[in-house]
């Protein structure tokens, strides 16, 4: 199993905020300050009420784990919660209950891990949906993830608000208006459906992280809705089934649902969706609104949408700067979907001035003629660009995040603007 050090070492993301002209800021908590040291949970097995802090060891998680509101749980580096369920049911498929708060802040060479017991850790059972993932209720104020691997997650779901009786529930389920959420330098992998579904708004941040092989036949990266307000900023997303990223503002969230969108890589994304004419890298919906520059799409089943059978704010989505390649022919017709027109049937989405366009990308190591149906990264694959790389000096820098810091449970995150290269990663 590669700690996620290797793997982003292997992918070459590892010195990603060196090579950036960005920075990732934050504040940390003393961890000495944040539970009593007579609070720290140390069983080897856990279910039920957890709060306080777990130390570095790994922890076999027999049953639902709750976090009740008002409490706080800490995970430190090295912390592996092993969830040994079958995906059958609800209640033999634990999930993360969380009504109250939870850090969980690895390091590089040493990263908080959710994960299945180690003999059920293989990409064949990537949609088997072993644990629940975590459920993040409206009473809960935040939830922070830096550094974090959380894989094999889609369990079927008992019925709530949130779900129906039997669906696969989201990797991670994020329920306060009023809440932060915020994920940056992580890995979310082999997920049977959803990877991140922000359903009732909040302040968030995704920020330099990696998700591949998300959805069966269905399911998002990213999926936010209900007045959510945030960015999604230099991430890899790598075979998904259906879209990479994917605001929409229908529900009762207020603020209006407002996502800057850039310097993301997209590829291999929206083969898995069985439903025609859905799916492929960026898609805004339902009345959500963002900016959308400096994206890397290359091939994807579509390129950014604006849904004409559901209209985003579309006077209030500005897009460009991106950089469209697709190796199969027929996917090149979708780069400006045609399904996606306004009352008088016009196109929503076209070329924009400064978009690149059927140019290769020239990856460090990537080969642009791989299968586009390969759901997991060779580890010696490398997306940063080359020299010769047209997106590299290509990136719009001249507009301003929706926001600028994200502060919760003693943690600011500083949110890094955009960079002057199209994509995630810049030159090596």
């Amino acid at each position: 199993m590669k700690t996620t050090t290797e793997l982003l070492k292997k992918l070459g993301i590892l010195t990603l905020a060196v090579l950036i002209s960005v920075s990732f800021a934050s504040c940390d908590k003393d961890d000495d300050d944040l539970i009593p040291d007579e609070d720290d949970v140390t069983e080897e097995t856990l279910s039920g009420e957890v709060t306080g802090k777990l130390t570095k060891g790994t922890y076999i998680v027999t049953g639902d784990i709750l976090i009740p509101a008002g409490s706080e749980l800490v995970l430190e580096p090295g912390v592996i919660l092993a969830f040994d369920g079958d995906g059958l049911s609800p209640e033999t498929s634990p999930e993360i209950q969380l009504l109250g708060n939870l850090i969980a802040r690895g390091t590089e060479a040493d990263p908080v891990m959710f994960t299945v017991v180690e003999e059920k850790r293989d990409p064949s059972n990537a949609y088997e949906g072993f644990w629940g993932g975590i459920q993040a209720m409206a009473s809960s104020e935040y939830l922070i993830l830096e550094h974090v691997i959380l894989e094999y997650t889609g369990g079927p779901a008992r019925q709530s608000e949130a779900y129906d009786a039997g669906d696969p529930r989201y990797a991670i389920h994020f329920a306060n208006p009023e809440g932060v959420f915020v994920i940056k330098n992580s890995i979310i992998r082999n997920i049977a459906d959803d990877g991140i579904r922000p359903q009732g708004g909040g302040k968030m941040a995704f920020i330099n992280n990696i998700f591949y092989n998300i959805g069966e036949t269905g399911g998002e990266g990213i999926n936010i809705k209900d007045g959510s307000v945030g960015v999604v900023a230099y991430n890899l997303f790598y075979s998904v089934a259906t879209n990479g990223s994917k605001p929409a503002g229908a529900g009762d969230g207020v603020p209006q649902t407002n996502i800057d969108t850039y310097n993301n890589t997209f590829i291999n994304s929206g083969f898995r969706r069985v439903q025609a004419g859905r799916g492929g890298s960026i898609n805004y919906e339902q009345g959500a609104r963002g900016q959308v520059y400096n994206n890397l799409i290359v091939n994807c089943r579509f390129g950014i949408r604006l849904r004409g059978d559901r209209l985003p704010d579309v006077d209030n989505v500005p897009y460009d700067h991106t950089h469209y390649y697709a190796y199969d022919e027929s996917d090149r017709d979708n780069f400006w979907p045609t399904t996606d027109i306004d009352d008088d049937g016009n196109p929503i989405t076209v070329q924009k001035e400064n978009d690149i366009i059927q140019v290769d990308p020239l990856f460090a190591n990537y080969d642009v003629s791989t299968d586009k149906l390969t759901a997991i990264p060779d580890a010696a694959w490398n997306f940063h660009l080359t020299q010769s790389s047209p997106g590299l000096n290509a990136g719009k820098t001249d507009f301003t995040p929706v926001i600028s810091t994200l502060s919760a449970g003693g943690v600011t995150i500083t949110i890094p603007g955009p960079s002057a290269f199209i994509g995630a990663y810049g030159a090596q």
